[in-house]
């Protein structure tokens, strides 16, 4: 991987390196595993044509990636600013290259099962001209593509920070309150989505 040591820090190079650099730092077998196999009941409920399994598919990958977005900013991040330094370092570069594709598999899971829930083909009579479905499917693609964008790249900031040369704690705890932030708004993305279904499903 090409990666470079600017004033003693750790900076990614293109794309591609990164990935196969976090692949490889998490374990090729669980960065593959963790989006195969949520996708794999999203395929399975397409295959057997099973409504029910591709609910329960969303249902359960939806609540793993709104437990991450309340537990990682508020359980995990305070508990590794009360760690020293090193091994605070060292539990970062750990987990965070397997949060990352956990996080990417399991959101796009429920991406993916919520688009094909509110699909007329599953036979749950909502389509896409309603209010609610146009609602609930735009916020929780927005809100994938912001989990890309915006806490992706904070817990990789942390990462890369952490595997420097010279770890700068003020910047760690910089991170750590905007991960904070970050995180408390995707729960109340997640929370709105959650009211806008349940609207979706009263109204029905």
């Amino acid at each position: 991987m090409a990666v470079s040591h600017e004033q003693g820090r750790v900076t990614d190079g293109s794309v591609v390196d990164r990935v196969q650099h976090l692949a490889s730092a998490a374990n090729p077998a669980f960065a593959v595993g963790s989006i195969a196999v949520p996708l794999s009941f999203v395929v399975a409920s397409v295959l057997l044509s099973s409504t029910t399994l591709l609910f329960y598919t969303h249902v359960a990958a939806g609540a793993v990636w709104f437990g991450f977005a309340l537990i990682f900013p508020a359980v995990i991040g305070p508990a590794l600013g009360g760690l020293d330094r090193d091994t605070a370092a060292a539990v970062t570069t750990a987990l965070t290259p397997k949060v990352v594709f956990f996080l990417v598999g399991f959101s796009l899971t429920t991406a993916i099962s919520g688009t094909l829930l509110l699909g007329s083909e599953f036979g749950l009579g909502y389509g896409f001209g309603g209010r609610w479905p146009t609602l609930s499917l735009g916020l929780g693609w927005g809100l994938f593509v912001f989990g890309l964008l915006v806490p992706n790249r904070i817990h990789l900031s942390a990462y890369y920070e952490s595997r420097s040369a010279d770890p700068d704690p003020s910047r760690l705890e910089a991170i750590e309150k905007k991960n904070l932030v970050v995180g408390l708004f995707e729960a109340a993305a997640m929370l709105g989505i959650i009211v806008l279904m349940t609207g979706l499903r009263l109204g029905a």
